[in-house]
């Protein structure tokens, strides 16, 4: 079994003369051209030739670059978990991919050549798990399929054992980790995620520069300490830390500087630092981009080198600086074409909100330009108040963010134009809140603000 490292989570796994792409991005702009890859990928067209499947384990666009995805053959066969939801093979099918499998959730399926995948949902198919996790529940959930957004894997060809989980958070992944020890007791390669993606600390726009090290030093730990709890649990001969190799782009460039993502270097000496040595000797395998290591063999094509920071910054500085928004060649809109969509949009927020059970004494503002839309949530029926003026007093609790009016039109449109969980990873925003808490409830109800 060879592991041949492409981009982020983007790999191919080869084995008993089968190819599997995993979670294809080739290095190209995404969540609106607000993330860009370093060092910058070169794709070998050779890597690309004679796939056997792809593997896509969810749909954020780090995993699921559309226009990577235009690039390959629309007849290979899509690997894909059978979510509650059917965002991702609505997707697949309007880019004209027509051999989409859906996998049941720890169905063992048999693709060829004696290999073998399974896919996992990262809550076990748990509504409560998720529940908990985002404090609050859909009633309408069928227990059999997740409603989580991410999926892990495992691909075995009876003679070694991988294992890669992706972006799923640690602390949901409990049950379905049990259900993978049950029948793989020994894991030979763990693809381990080892950093986040979300607003924070990049959007934070009351944070000083001191508070800002702070928050990004605190967020690296918690990806660090994730890969870490999987490692030990696990216990894999290998460890291959991945899918963390993205900086931000065009006028967010200078933010790096909070980035919370570690280096390859720093992170194999953390990791190997805390691991529990009494329960495994993982070995940390580290791979640039076209580099692959063969279990078999047990060695890697070449030497790890780290990228040197000088020329990382005068990358971003000279090169990445320049970019630009595919929106901000958008035209701006009347107050009057933001009071129809907003009105419409509420509609469905409110009753998403509803579903969820959730409730917040935080007031909601988002301000658009020189516009503001602040919204209750505070009871079983939530309100807004649409502002011309930026003349009105704040709650005493609140989120409030600041966004884009052109971005913010689109994200009133709907999904296929702009979706506000998108925009937030690409931290295309400012937020302040007071008291400063996170509300993951916040978080996930905006995303439903949509026509």
């Amino acid at each position: 079994m060879k592991i041949t490292n492409i981009n982020s989570a983007t790999t191919i796994i080869e084995t008993n003369g089968i190819k599997i792409l995993t979670d294809p991005w080739f290095g190209e702009g995404i969540y609106y051209n607000s993330w860009k890859t370093y060092p910058p990928v070169e794709i070998n067209p050779e890597n690309l030739t004679n796939i056997d499947y792809i593997y896509i384990s969810h749909i954020h666009p780090d995993h699921f670059s559309e226009e990577s995805m235009s690039k390959l053959d629309k007849n290979i066969p899509i690997l894909i978990l059978d979510f509650g939801e059917q965002f991702l093979k609505r997707k697949l099918i309007s880019q004209g991919f027509s051999n989409i499998i859906e996998i049941n959730h720890n169905e063992k399926k048999h693709l060829k050549n004696n290999v073998y995948i399974n896919i996992l949902a990262a809550d076990n198919c748990n509504p409560e798990i998720c529940g908990k996790l985002f404090g609050c529940f859909f009633e309408e959930n069928n227990i059999s399929k997740t409603y989580t957004i991410d999926s892990m894997c495992v691909i075995n060809n009876d003679e070694y054992v991988l294992v890669n989980t992706n972006d799923c958070p640690f602390p949901i992944m409990r049950e379905t980790l049990e259900l993978v020890k049950e029948q793989y007791p020994k894991v030979d390669f763990l693809m381990v995620g080892y950093t986040g993606a979300s607003l924070y600390p990049f959007a934070m726009v009351d944070y000083n520069d001191s508070k800002m090290k702070e928050a990004r030093d605190k967020t690296k730990m918690k990806g660090l300490n994730f890969a870490v709890d999987y490692i030990n649990y696990l216990r894999p001969n290998h460890y291959f830390p991945f899918a963390g190799t993205y900086v931000l782009n065009s006028d967010n460039w200078k933010l790096n500087e909070f980035s919370p993502i570690p280096t390859l270097t720093e992170t194999k000496e953390y990791i190997n630092n805390k691991i529990d040595l009494s329960l495994n000797s993982s070995n940390c395998v580290l791979l640039n981009s076209g580099s692959f290591f063969d279990l078999s063999s047990q060695t890697q094509s070449q030497s790890y080198y780290q990228y040197n920071e000088s020329e990382k910054w005068e990358y971003l500085s000279n090169v990445l600086s320049k970019e630009n928004y595919p929106f901000q060649q958008d035209d701006f809109k009347s107050f009057a074409d933001f009071q129809n969509l907003i009105e419409l949009s509420f509609d469905r927020f409110r009753k998403r909100v509803n579903e969820i059970k959730y409730t917040s004494n935080s007031r909601i503002y988002i301000q658009f330009g020189t516009y503001c839309v602040e919204i209750d949530i505070s009871t079983n029926f939530p309100s807004y108040i649409l502002h011309k003026k930026l003349d009105f007093i704040l709650n005493e609790h609140y989120h409030y963010f600041i966004i884009d009016s052109r971005l913010f039109y689109k994200t009133l449109c709907g999904p296929r134009f702009a979706h506000w969980n998108n925009i937030e990873i690409g931290a295309l925003l400012k937020l302040k809140r007071v008291p400063d808490i996170y509300e993951q409830g916040i978080h996930l109800s905006l995303c439903y603000f949509h026509k």
